[in-house]
């Protein structure tokens, strides 16, 4: 250590200079070239406690107090070769502090130089494990999109997975999503009725009708006796006004619990006053159905509503031959009843021969002739053995037997048949005495 005042070497312990006297200073002043040597090896010591941070020596102006620091200065020995070893020592020490302190926290020892083989082969090792890294990572998203594909299609072959996102987009207001997985699921169990009753109250919801119709048709010919199924369909018959389907639907249905949901929709079928047979005389025949309902009627089988008539009083059945009589009474809606049918054949009797008073034979005095006439006949008679007709002589009184040998011959008409007796004979002879 030198005395700052006179550069004396001074004797370790001493408080003065032995040459001048000056004081030695145990304080050291602050020194420029302290921060000028931090700055050299790029330590920027930053102050704490609030410190402010030294200026760089090149923003300050060093200042040179004593005449020995200027004298060296000039002599080039404050800034010179003494400043570069110093400025080198003092770098050293400090990179070393560094070097120590960054091995410190990183624990890492010091690697030896690898030979370019060794890079060669860490190169194709690191190759290898990037390969077999992307390699892992193809298989493992293979698997995720198998995995995933088997549980979609699992969900897919699932009645029940079908049904229960169904309910669940149904609730959420999805009406279309709920749609499409109960069609899913019908796809699955085509003859569930439960799912087509869900998806027909959707469709009745929309007003869908004609898609809610379908449904249900479909789920009467899967349960018959679905009683359900049949309430809905009459319902929206009723709301269409198509009575003809209503009644078109009851002659499908066979369960009596069914056939009576149609109780209100039901005309009771005509009846006839005369039963199907033979008849051999011109018949009247009533058709009888409820009081607020119309009849018709056909004489030969045809629908009695297109081709037949409407019935208001008896018909009567007035000639030979049969007849097949149809007939439907219709309510003021519409709706109409079962056809009713009857066969009648009409094959009208022959009425019986006149009975002649007296029978023929010879006489000497004046005769008359009694003839008895059948139920709803008229007798016709002739004299000259001709077959009588309705334009021969019609007998209305008794008849005188005519001079000579004759024949009368006589013939019963029946005039509500128009049908003929046999023709009756008898030889008559009269001879004034």
């Amino acid at each position: 250590m030198r005395c700052a005042n006179c550069g004396n070497e001074l004797k370790a312990g001493s408080l003065y200079c032995d040459v001048c006297g000056h004081p030695v200073q145990i304080v050291p002043d602050y020194n420029e070239f302290d921060d000028y040597l931090d700055n050299l090896v790029g330590n920027d010591d930053r102050r704490t406690d609030g410190q402010k941070t030294a200026k760089p020596v090149s923003d300050r102006t060093i200042r040179f107090d004593d005449p020995v620091r200027e004298q060296l200065h000039s002599a080039g020995q404050w800034n010179g070769q003494k400043t570069d070893r110093m400025s080198q020592s003092v770098k050293q020490q400090v990179r070393q502090a560094q070097t120590g302190e960054q091995q410190s926290q990183t624990k890492q020892p010091c690697e030896k130089p690898q030979s370019d083989g060794q890079r060669a082969k860490r190169a194709q090792q690191k190759k290898i494990i990037i390969i077999s890294a992307v390699v892992c990572a193809v298989a493992i998203v293979i698997l995720i999109a198998a995995i995933t594909r088997n549980v979609s299609r699992s969900h897919d072959n699932s009645f029940d997975y079908q049904v229960k996102q169904a309910k669940a987009a149904y609730s959420a207001g999805n009406i279309n999503s709920a749609v499409s997985y109960y069609e899913k699921a019908l796809s699955i169990d085509s003859d569930n009725t439960d799912v087509r009753f869900a998806l027909a109250d959707i469709y009745m919801s929309k007003k869908d009708y004609d898609a809610a119709l379908v449904l249900y048709q479909e789920i009467i010919n899967i349960d018959p006796k679905s009683k359900e199924a049949y309430k809905q369909l009459i319902s929206i018959y009723e709301s269409k006004k198509d009575y003809d389907a209503i009644v078109a639907l009851r002659e499908s249905a066979k369960d009596a619990s069914v056939l009576k949901l149609f109780a209100d929709y039901t005309v009771s079928k005509p009846q006839f006053s005369k039963s199907s047979g033979k008849y051999g005389e011109t018949m009247e025949l009533s058709i009888d159905a409820d009081s607020d309902t119309k009849i018709y009627y056909s004489y030969d089988s045809d629908d009695p509503l297109t081709r037949g008539e409407r019935y208001y009083s008896p018909i009567t059945l007035d000639k030979e031959g049969t007849y097949e009589i149809t007939a439907v009474a219709v309510d003021d809606r519409g709706i109409k009843s079962e056809v009713a049918s009857a066969k009648y054949e009409i094959e009208f009797e022959a009425p019986d021969a006149p009975e002649i008073d007296p029978d023929g034979g010879t006489f000497g005095a004046q005769t008359d002739i009694t003839i008895t006439v059948p139920e709803n006949c008229k007798v016709y008679y002739t004299w000259d053995s001709s077959d009588p007709s309705a334009a021969s002589t019609e007998y209305t009184a008794p008849i005188p037997v005519p001079e000579g040998n004759n024949v009368l011959s006589v013939i019963a008409i029946d005039q509500n048949t128009g049908k003929c007796s046999d023709i009756y004979r008898s030889r008559f002879e009269f001879y004034m005495n």
